[in-house]
């Protein structure tokens, strides 16, 4: 067999320059983590709180992550963000589109009447609902097509991966789970940004840049407090097996696997894929996946 059947250049990630997006916090910060502890030559994390971004670089403590202001909702921010790493390193090999929010909640009651439904759940206001698609969904298209530029020039630069650049959302279960969790507007966005996904895998093919999703399931951050009570989350049986069969939520090297997969050769064959890593909740669940 080939020396690519060996675990260490399979999986490997080194030299590549990424784009985290959400990159100071949550699963962005683990996945920028990743990246850069396993030879990435530049990781810059975005996101709109300047603190966040710094505490994150001192987390991971590596010259190579670079943090970046930027607002992903705003087109002349993705600009100057894309513009800035243009002058600085010249092209990018992955981007990240990491960035979301959970959105209004609107749970109701089990056994609630009509009357009580139609109450909680016209008294969203649409703004709010509106403006989680804006940043789990329109916002990652919007980052996707800032940094096409960029990609290109990973695939006439570099020779990451044999040439194939990728742009990576992160999606959700949410997009497939017919139950809902985390309220309507998260999980409809979610769905809509897993198949702009693949529709961006089909139209990006002439230009040889890649694109996948990662639909992670539950993970202790900012956005599954209110989902993750008064227990301990990494404990195993800290969730009943018929809610997630793995018995636990997920934990950062649930996700940083998945994404290393994807971003190093061992996923290379990957072109509007989606990676779920859920601990099996979507097989305990009503889904579409």
């Amino acid at each position: 067999m080939g020396q690519t059947s060996q675990v260490n250049l399979l999986f490997n990630v080194n030299g590549i320059v990424a784009v985290v997006t959400g990159g100071g916090s949550g699963l962005g910060l683990f996945m920028a983590q990743a990246l850069a502890e396993n030879g990435a030559k530049r990781v810059y994390i975005l996101g709109r709180r300047k603190q966040v971004l710094d505490d994150a670089v001192g987390k991971i403590g590596l010259d190579c992550v670079i943090p970046l202001e930027c607002d992903v909702t705003d087109r002349q921010n993705l600009r100057s963000a894309a513009a800035f790493i243009a002058s600085d390193a010249a092209y990018i090999d992955l981007l990240v589109a990491n960035s979301g929010i959970a959105g209004p909640s609107g749970n109701v009651a089990q056994g609630s009447s009509i009357a009580e439904i139609q109450e909680t759940l016209f008294t969203i206001p649409m703004e709010d609902f509106t403006n989680t698609y804006h940043v789990n969904c329109t916002a990652v298209f919007y980052t996707t097509i800032a940094f096409l530029g960029l990609l290109d020039e990973g695939n006439k630069r570099s020779a990451y991966q044999g040439g194939r650049s990728q742009v990576i959302a992160t999606s959700s279960i949410g997009s497939f789970n017919r139950k809902i969790t985390a309220g309507f507007a998260y999980g409809t966005s979610k769905a809509a940004t897993t198949m702009l996904m693949k529709i961006l895998a089909t139209y990006l093919v002439p230009y040889r840049i890649r694109a996948n999703v990662l639909c992670p399931g539950l993970f202790p951050t900012d956005l599954t407090t209110t989902l993750i009570k008064d227990q301990n989350p990494a404990e195993e049986g800290s969730f009943p097996v018929e809610q997630i069969p793995a018995e636990r939520a997920g934990q950062p090297e649930d996700i940083m696997g998945p994404l290393l997969y994807l971003a190093s050769r061992a996923g290379a064959y990957c072109n509007g894929s989606c990676v779920i890593t859920d601990g099996g909740r979507l097989s305990v669940t009503p889904a579409t996946y």
